[in-house]
This record gives structure tokens, C-alpha cells and sequence, in this order.
């Protein structure tokens, strides 16, 4: 009889436990409100795709935000249990989630500690083109709990790109990418068409316009009801190593950036084309705006960018990633652009500022890889047209250039000249001359004549970004000599003019012709003094004397003194 007692006990105790369980989940479950991923007040930005049950983003860096009031915790209902995100709560630290067993992500098990307003922004951690992105279907909270209009629209531009675009290698993959970044520092949204290894040829011009037909657009409202203020392009490098021709790629992107506008943007929304930091494809990007500008669209700016990183371990992982530091920089001087741009009324795109030591707009820099600098250059101007460089690096030449340079920009045709007055050397293959070059990167296109120990007077070209130089001729001699270097009007042939100095002036001396050479460059490019030491662990000195740019070539090819004007 007892035993009968114990046993029904036993199964009361039982009873009144799972009753405990089962109001207690039922409790659970009427406190939860179901946020639908339709919500008005969900914003979205990037590109997503709606379903009748779910939404999900079909591009990387596809991120969702959204205010939520009168709530204790937050969970992300999604369509499968296999997915990955990256969270932020009223703009504190990022917090990841990957998920493979439930479809009920916990965002704060630890709870809140306040009922809001919280600004929630969901991010999906999706990069690959297809790798399953986040498929949201709704956002649980407590059920008293509302969403809040967003305090502002704020502007948003869109990046389309390859691994930089991404921040692919970087700390936190996209969330330390300079676009990331510089999105941030200048207050923008922003959304992305970008994937790994990306070209413009046959891949981004091929899928981006993919789902923006119109009947699309108007189906998939909710994912784009932002509306871009503009665009930032960086593309070429990949284009150039899978061999793609110069005047392919200025072809395709032109028509690109047509439709571009045409489809996507307002008639006045910027367009920015990045150059590749290491100057891939740097000519026909070029091009390309300053036809589309003649072509009469006012708002698409080429961005040089080669002179922002200096290739090395501070900024550089390889040729195709940055460090955090990198994206970083690159991320800060962006922005600035972004800002003069995006903001109303625009203002001009901001210059370098002047340098204070040097007159007029001359500039001066070291360029060269970070390991092949050596030590830091420096120039002293005692006049308008007297300048001493001082100047170490490995050398100017094959595939990579190291030395000091004191340049300005020059457009379409110009001359350049100066007097190597003195040139005090260590090494025989020191260097110091006029040289004209496309970019400010280590290894752009570029012609030189110049001076050295080994090889007298000489002119030296490289015909393509990060090719080897060559040689063309070379003459023995040494300072003081006159160098010239024009470009004719055509831009597409430079003459090279050698005056030997005698020890009095003579001003009337004739130009002998030193070489005429067939030499395409950019339109826009840079123009003036060089020196090298070809050792990293000296510098070498040059004299330059009677040094000028001219933005206009000569009237006719002569010896005779040249008839130059518009002179800066």
C-alpha cells in the first residue's frame, strides 16, 4: 500500500512539472512579437531579393538596419539554420554569428539592458558569389516592442570591385575594407558589386545589371529603397593579368559606365573611377572619363590613386590585398573625396596643397617600393628654376623605379627642360635627368633622358606599367649638359633634345635632335625632375638649372632655339 502512495506521488510531482514546462513555453512563446522582414521600417541596402515568405541578399556586403523599441532581447528568424552575420547594436563593437544547426539566432543572450530604442544593423557575412547569403524572415522581440522610423535617409553610394573593394584578407574581411571605412568616415551608406578576382571584362559588365530590368526593380521594391548618390569603380588589375588589351578594356568601360548612367544613376550622381594603386590599366580608366566627359557628362572623376600607398609591408599583404593600414589610408582619402562630392552645394575635388618649399605647383616625393626607397630624398629650390635634389633609391630601372622626383601635372602635350648642371655619384648606374611619367607608382610608364657615369647620356623607356625599361640610346658625356624632353601634340611621339653647356651662356645654342620615339602614354600625366643614387645606403646630388615646363608643345621639330609659349 505504501508503495502504491510513492508511486502516485511520484507521477503528480511528474504532472505538475510538465505543466510547469508547458505554461511556462506557452508564456514564452505569447511574449514574442514577430517582426516581418516587410516591416516599412526596415531599411535595406544592397542588393536584395524578396520571396513571398523571406528576403535574402544576392551581392557581399548587403547589410539591414532598423530601430527597435520596448524590448529586452532580439533574435533573427531565418528561412535555414546554415548562415552567417555580423551584428551592431546602437553603434558598439561588431559581434559575429555562424549558425549550422538553428534557424533562431539568440543576437544578445545575455539580454539588454535597457528596452530601447536600440538601432540594430545586421550585416550578411557572405563574399563569394555563391555562397548562400542571409535569408531573413523575420525578427522576434518581446511583444510590446515597435519599430521606429529611421531618424534620416542618409546618402548611399554603391562600390563595384574585386578583393580591395572586399577588404579580402584584411581583419575583418569587408568590415575593414577602405570602402567600408570611407563609407563610415564621410556618414554614407553603401552597397556592393564586387566578388573575388573580378574583371570588367566579361564578368562585372556581364552580371551587374542582372534583376535591375524594370519590371524586376518594381517586383523587388524593398531591396533598393535607397537610391544610390553615386558610385565608386575600382577595376583593371585582374582585366590586365587575364591579358584583356588596353583599348578593349577603355571600350568596355566606356559603355559600361554609359549604361551605368543610364539605368542606375541620376543624370547629375557622381561616378568615381579609382586607378588601381599599382596603376593597372591606369591609361584606358583614364580615357574612358575623359571621353565620357567630352561626351558631356559633368559628374564622372578619375581618382589617381597611385601615390596614396607605397607598395611595402605597411600597406600591402601581395599585389592584390592591403593591411588594415592600408585600407585604412586609402579609406581617409577617399572620403575626403566622397565629402566634397556628396555634399551640397558640391565642391571641387580637392588638389595637393602647395608645397611651401618649392615654387609654383611643383611637388616633390620619393617613389619606389618601401624596401627599395632607401634614404628619404629632399630638394632645395634656390629659384624658380633651380632646384638641387638630393636622391637614394635602388634605381631607375627595369621593372620598378626607386629615386627622387620634383614633378608637376602636365596635359596632353608640354615640354620639359633643365641644365644638369652637377651630379656628384657613388654608383656608376646613378641617374639624374627629366623624365615624363604616366602615374606616380613604382613601376609606371615612363621615358627619361638623363645623365650617369655609366652610360653618359641616355633616354630610357618603359613601354607598360611594371615591364622592364629599355634602353634606346646612349651617348658618352657628361655635366653640365641641357636636356628637353617634348611631347608633340599628336601624344603619341616624343622628341628628346640634347645642348651641350659651354662654360659661358649662351642662350642662343642650338637643340640637337638626341632621338624621336613613337611612345603612347596617358593624356594627363607627370612631368619633371629625377635623380637616383642607385644605392639605398647613399643619396646622390644633382644641379638643375634653367628648368621649365611648358603646356604646349613646339610650333615645329627644329634645332633652332624653340619658339614656347604659355609658360607656367
Amino acid at each position: 500500500m505504501l508503495m502504491v502512495n510513492i508511486s502516485s506521488h511520484r507521477i503528480f510531482h511528474l504532472f505538475l512539472l510538465q505543466l510547469f514546462t508547458t505554461t511556462v513555453l506557452l508564456l514564452s512563446v505569447a511574449s514574442t512579437k514577430e517582426i516581418p522582414f516587410h516591416d516599412q521600417n526596415i531599411q535595406y541596402y544592397g542588393r536584395w531579393q524578396r520571396t513571398s515568405t523571406y528576403i535574402s541578399n544576392s551581392w557581399p556586403g548587403a547589410y539591414f538596419r532598423v530601430i527597435l523599441d520596448k524590448t529586452r532581447f532580439i533574435k533573427l528568424d531565418l528561412f535555414d539554420s546554415s548562415t552567417s552575420v555580423t551584428v551592431q547594436l546602437n553603434k558598439g563593437q561588431y559581434r559575429s554569428f555562424n549558425s549550422s544547426t538553428s534557424s533562431i539566432i539568440n543576437l544578445f543572450p545575455e539580454g539588454l539592458d535597457t528596452e530601447g530604442p536600440h538601432e540594430l544593423t545586421v550585416i550578411s557575412n557572405a563574399i563569394a558569389l555563391n555562397e548562400l547569403g542571409t535569408r531573413l524572415r523575420s525578427i522576434l522581440v518581446d511583444e510590446t516592442s515597435v519599430t521606429l522610423p529611421p531618424s534620416r535617409n542618409k546618402p548611399s553610394i554603391e562600390f563595384i570591385g574585386h578583393d580591395l573593394t572586399l577588404g579580402l584578407q584584411s581583419s575583418q574581411q569587408i568590415l575593414s575594407s577602405f570602402s567600408w571605412k570611407a563609407s563610415e568616415f564621410a556618414g554614407l551608406e553603401h552597397s556592393y558589386v564586387a566578388y573575388e578576382n573580378a574583371t570588367l571584362i566579361d564578368g562585372i559588365e556581364n552580371i551587374y545589371f542582372d534583376g535591375l530590368q524594370s519590371n524586376y526593380h518594381q517586383q523587388q521594391q524593398i531591396a533598393v529603397n535607397n537610391s544610390l548618390w553615386g558610385v565608386v569603380v575600382l577595376l583593371g588589375t585582374n582585366d590586365r593579368h587575364k591579358g584583356y588589351a588596353s583599348d578593349e578594356y577603355l571600350d568596355r568601360l566606356t559603355l559600361f559606365l554609359s549604361k551605368l548612367r543610364r539605368q542606375r544613376l541620376s543624370e547629375n550622381a557622381p561616378i568615381f573611377i579609382l586607378s588601381e594603386p599599382l596603376g593597372d590599366m591606369y591609361r584606358p580608366s583614364q580615357q574612358s572619363v575623359l571621353d565620357l566627359t567630352q561626351q558631356g557628362d559633368q559628374y564622372v572623376y578619375f581618382i589617381d590613386t597611385t601615390a596614396w600607398l607605397r607598395y611595402g609591408l605597411t600597406y600591402y599583404k601581395d599585389d592584390g590585398h592591403l593591411t588594415d593600414t592600408g585600407h585604412d589610408l586609402l579609406a581617409k582619402k577617399l572620403a575626403t573625396l566622397l565629402e566634397a562630392k556628396l555634399t551640397h552645394p558640391r565642391e571641387p575635388l580637392p588638389g595637393p596643397l602647395p608645397n611651401p618649399n618649392l615654387p609654383g605647383d611643383w611637388q616633390t616625393t620619393d617613389i619606389g617600393e618601401e624596401s627599395r626607397i632607401g634614404l628619404p630624398g629632399t630638394v632645395s629650390a634656390d629659384s624658380d628654376s633651380t632646384f638641387t635634389l638630393w636622391g637614394s633609391g635602388a634605381d631607375i630601372d627595369n621593372e620598378a623605379d626607386a629615386f627622387r622626383f620634383v614633378y608637376q601635372p602636365l596635359l596632353e602635350q608640354g615640354v620639359i627642360e633643365g641644365t644638369v648642371r652637377s651630379h656628384s655619384a657613388f654608383a656608376k648606374c646613378a641617374k639624374a635627368g627629366i623624365m615624363v611619367r604616366e602615374h606616380l607608382g613604382h613601376g609606371a610608364p615612363s621615358i627619361m633622358i638623363g645623365i650617369s657615369p655609366a652610360e653618359g647620356i641616355f633616354i630610357q623607356i618603359r613601354y607598360e606599367n611594371t615591364e622592364s625599361t629599355k634602353l634606346i640610346k646612349k651617348m658618352k658625356a657628361a655635366p653640365p649638359y641641357r636636356l628637353r624632353l617634348i611631347r608633340h601634340k599628336d601624344n603619341h611621339m616624343f622628341e628628346a633634345q640634347i645642348q651641350h653647356v659651354e662654360m659661358s651662356t649662351n642662350t642662343d645654342a642650338v637643340w640637337e635632335s638626341f632621338a624621336i620615339i613613337p611612345f603612347v602614354l596617358a593624356r594627363d600625366v607627370y612631368a619633371g625632375l629625377a635623380v637616383t643614387s642607385c644605392d639605398t645606403s647613399v643619396v646622390s646630388v644633382a644641379k638643375f638649372t634653367e628648368v621649365a615646363l611648358y603646356h604646349t608643345a613646339l610650333m615645329a621639330v627644329d634645332t633652332a632655339k624653340p619658339h614656347l609659349f604659355e609658360q607656367q
